[in-house]
């Protein structure tokens, strides 16, 4: 239990830092800060994705291991003279999960605490008007002002990032490892690739390979800062880690709303990291055929070594940075591991420590199996 409380400890540590994508400064520089004491080197490049690598006994040989840094959010659009915020969103947030919600506002004079305003449940319990959620644009947030210029005298000004006001907590028992806060998507996998580095640092001995953790920003807006980074490292392999949405509540998944059925997401909470077959994302254009090789090799560590796994055969609608990696250069045979996460992009997404502890443990055990004459050819060409 200490090492899950331990895990607890880094993530709310992590979901508490204000992220929205384009606005990655202050995670930058949190994750920076934990990997410089075990990192052989680290660099940020202009975009703001943090590099860093652990040098193997072949320097030439790279594995990239990519999280994104960045969380889906809001951006002020602009200031009524009423004192009322109007936004825009950031990332693939529907207004459902914005309306009636309390939101932070990162100014230059520090966070600002308003609310997405509501109809009153008085005006809206059972007429039509209580299932009409408003468009992003028709939502607005009150930060208790009466005009503009008190708006501006917070600090607030158009172009500043929105969060959700939620702290991370344990849902339910503690003991069950199950936790819920904003931001899950992808700290998750930030947290992984801190942990993984740390402990594959502490047994003294090098990889194979060079392995080079990424936080990398934008993902939310078109895994943008992983095509950067994967274009300044040219790796040899790409191994991404990030959250996935997943089974939750019971029925089909269309009656009764808001329950989602494993034929919409075909992962589990509790089961381990799924291995990504394939997934699309029509908003971005990419998608990512897991590479036949290191699904394989994946799954026979985590059999080896008693690591519960699931395989994630086919995800519609939501990719990650590896998808963007695969394509740099003459191309890299790529897989994303996948944590498994409920109610995602917005504000109350939950996923289980123990999970993301599974996740950890298969690349921890992975990696250093991974030699520069890694087979990833698609074809045995000898057997024909």
């Amino acid at each position: 239990m200490s090492d899950i409380i331990a895990l607890f400890n880094e993530l709310h540590a992590l979901t508490a830092v204000p992220s929205t994508s384009g606005f990655e400064q202050g995670i930058a520089k949190k994750i920076y800060s934990e990997v410089k004491p075990f990192a052989d080197r680290v660099e940020v490049d202009p975009f703001g994705n943090v590099y860093a690598y652990l040098m193997g006994t072949s320097e030439t040989f790279q594995v990239m291991l990519p999280a994104h840094s960045d969380s889906v959010g809001m951006i002020v659009s602009h200031i009524e003279p009423d004192g009322y915020i109007r936004i825009d969103n950031i990332g693939m947030v529907p207004p459902n999960l914005i309306y009636a919600q309390r939101v932070v506002i990162v100014t230059p004079k520090g966070e600002k605490i308003g609310v997405a305003g509501s109809k009153p449940g008085h005006l809206a319990y059972n007429t039509p008007m209580a299932n009409d959620i408003p468009a992003v644009n028709a939502l607005f947030i009150d930060v208790g002002a009466a005009s503009q210029a008190e708006v501006e005298a917070m600090g607030i000004a158009p172009g500043q990032q929105v969060v959700f006001d939620r702290e991370l907590k344990w849902l339910g028992e503690a003991s069950t490892g199950l936790v819920t806060g904003r931001s899950l998507d992808d700290k998750v996998g930030c947290l992984v690739i801190l942990e993984t580095l740390k402990r594959i640092k502490d047994t003294g001995q090098k990889p194979p390979c060079t392995l080079i953790f990424v936080a990398a920003v934008q993902e939310e807006v078109g895994l943008r800062g992983a095509l950067q980074a994967g274009q300044r490292i040219e790796p040899d392999l790409c191994i991404g880690i990030d959250a996935t949405i997943s089974q939750a509540g019971s029925g089909t998944g269309i009656a009764p709303f808001p329950a989602t059925a494993f034929s919409e997401a075909a992962n589990a909470i509790g089961k381990g990291p799924g291995l990504s077959v394939s997934d699309v994302s029509l908003r971005t254009g990419k998608g990512l055929m897991g590479h036949p090789k290191l699904i394989d090799f994946l799954k026979s560590v985590a059999e080896q070594d008693a690591i519960p796994y699931q395989i994630e055969g086919s995800m519609p609608g939501i990719t990650s940075d590896a998808a963007a990696v695969q394509f740099v250069g003459s191309g890299v045979p790529s897989i994303t591991v996948k944590v498994p996460s409920r109610y995602t992009h917005g504000p109350i997404e939950v996923c289980s420590l123990h999970d993301i502890q599974a996740t950890i443990d298969l690349l921890v055990h992975a990696l250093p199996q991974i030699e520069p004459d890694f087979d990833f050819s698609f074809v045995d060409l000898d057997d024909m």
